[in-house]
């Protein structure tokens, strides 16, 4: 069969309109993560999660912006944890040329490996790493399945392309949602001691306030953090290094 210039150009894979259309028109936090959804769904990826790179007083404090993984999982790798994956996964993508992989050495291979099972095990059987940024961030997007062979790898680079975009259209406010600087420090210590186990009067008798003060803390934490729970904030304020 012959093949011209023409049928090439069909062939390759291009980002619908409607997908585009949306990025563009991104305003709020919803919006973006829902363009996120959308990307993914190009690739065939039925799972996504936008990483953060993020440094707080000189340390790694990486931050999971967006995800629509089991949030269980989420919190059982923990942001470090992935960020290690992500940089052991987008080395490995970066290698792959069209004509195959390019050596790598083995302990970026092995390293690769050890993270591909890791995620299989929790039940992401094929998944995608792309390094993206704009002028001020930089990000890994996970794109999994939990089915092997489901994702077009040939999209790939199209959806970083987008992803890259849609970093540059993301709302203000979006990245400072978690912030190392965001909670006071007697929000931190309020937090601290319910992850420790205490009770709202316990840490109240520990601070020498009252047990209205302690949860009036504990609901600013709450709301500075983006969760909708104690548990949840405590989760998040651990992974970003607040307490």
């Amino acid at each position: 069969m012959r093949i011209d210039g023409s049928t090439l150009m069909l062939a390759r894979p291009k980002l619908s309109r409607g997908t585009l259309a949306a990025i563009a028109a991104v305003e709020s936090s919803a919006q973006f993560r829902h363009c996120l959804g959308l990307i993914a769904a190009e690739t065939g990826a039925s799972h996504h999660l936008l990483l953060l790179e993020r440094h707080v007083r000189g340390e790694s404090a990486p931050h999971v912006v967006a995800s629509n993984w089991v949030y269980d999982t989420v919190q059982e790798i923990g942001a470090d944890e992935l960020q290690r994956h992500a940089q052991a996964m987008a080395s490995a993508e970066a290698s792959i040329q069209p004509g195959g992989a390019a050596p790598r050495g083995n302990a970026t291979a092995n390293a690769e490996g050890a993270a591909r099972s890791w995620l299989h095990r929790l039940g992401h059987a094929e998944v995608h790493v792309l390094p993206v940024r704009d002028a001020w961030r930089r990000c890994h997007l996970f794109l999994s399945s939990p089915l092997a062979g489901s994702i077009d790898q040939a999209a790939l680079p199209l959806a970083r392309l987008a992803c890259c975009y849609l970093l540059s259209r993301a709302p203000k406010g979006l990245f400072d949602d978690i912030s190392a600087d965001t909670l006071s420090e007697r929000e931190r210590e309020c937090l601290h001691w319910v992850a420790e186990g205490k009770t709202a009067g316990e840490v109240a008798m520990i601070l020498g306030v009252t047990a209205n003060t302690v949860n009036s803390y504990l609901n600013h934490a709450i709301r500075k953090v983006g969760a909708s729970n104690r548990a949840m904030a405590i989760a998040s304020a651990i992974r970003a290094g607040m307490i």
